[in-house]
């Protein structure tokens, strides 16, 4: 089986633009066109910068709750208040620049360590949120490749948003497509990664828990997240810097078609809380109590 992947360099996008437009014209010189059975993946910043989804930060006024948490963690009591204000809900706060520091060194993460620390230094601290029933962190809130203060907030209803694209090109190239929208999360302790976040036309888990191995067990694992994984594969033509390539085209993936969304996988918070707690239960009582005092510690 062979997989190609296109990058596609579209012009800065700006509230109002075609995005549907510019990915087919684009794709023309690119990729030859689209083509049935393509893969579409774009991020969602381009969707948020094309619906005028941006904010403003010095605009932001801070709350008591927002100056709190950036006493604690050093970070940005206007950013902190912006993420706030388009979470649904708030897990943990994760001190970013002061685990850098307990870590020492920026050598694997950063060609330049001087500007590494000072993007830490500004950044401060990570907010763990829940919005629109995803997991990730500051809300999806981005300031990269923006204007300095301007971020850009991520739509709601994504797998809504990727229908839509994927309609759009059906109606207007007469190509049946499947569409991913991405975000990227730093949740790896080697790094970011990209996540869908927006799904339609493609079945999003390999469902192949149990399935007999070459020996012809049932097999642990079988549950590939192929959504996330294309994601991934994408990240290595759109880049995260100047790149400039916020869609990819990937061609001769034998997907299964499906209508189901990333919404069909979404994880309330209480349940998020409730698997935190039987794991740290679970953990005291096959690991003990001093076990627990130590993580703590």
């Amino acid at each position: 089986m062979k997989i190609e992947m296109f990058g596609l360099k579209l012009p800065e996008i700006k509230p109002g633009d075609d995005l549907v437009k510019l990915i087919i014209e684009k794709a023309q010189p690119e990729a030859d066109g689209i083509k049935d059975g393509d893969v579409i993946i774009i991020t969602s910043k381009i969707l948020s910068k094309a619906l005028g989804f941006l904010i403003d930060s010095e605009k932001v006024t801070p709350s008591k709750k927002a100056l709190r948490i950036a006493k604690v963690t050093g970070g940005d009591p206007k950013l902190i208040q912006a993420v706030l204000d388009n979470s649904d809900d708030l897990l943990f706060v994760v001190p970013i620049y002061k685990l850098a520091k307990k870590a020492g060194s920026l050598e694997k993460i950063s060609k330049n360590q001087e500007k590494g620390w000072e993007v830490l230094r500004k950044t401060a601290c990570e907010l763990i949120t829940i919005r629109d029933d995803l997991l990730g962190g500051n809300a999806g809130l981005d300031m990269s490749n923006h204007p300095e203060g301007i971020a850009s907030v991520p739509p709601k209803n994504m797998d809504e948003i990727a229908k839509k694209f994927r309609k759009e090109i059906l109606e207007r190239t007469r190509n049946e497509v499947a569409v991913i929208i991405t975000d990227t999360e730093g949740i790896s302790p080697l790094g970011t990664l990209d996540f869908a976040r927006g799904v339609s036309g493609i079945q999003i888990n390999a469902q192949q828990l149990g399935e007999a191995d070459l020996y012809g067990k049932p097999k642990y694992g079988g549950m590939d997240s192929i959504v996330d994984e294309i994601a991934c594969a994408s990240a290595l033509l759109m880049g995260q810097t100047r790149e400039g390539i916020p869609c990819v085209i990937m061609r001769g993936f034998k997907y299964n078609k499906s209508e189901e969304g990333i919404s069909d996988y979404r994880i309330n918070p209480d349940i998020i809380r409730k698997v935190i707690k039987e794991i740290i239960k679970h953990s005291v009582k096959a690991l003990g109590w001093r076990w627990f005092f130590r993580v703590i510690k």
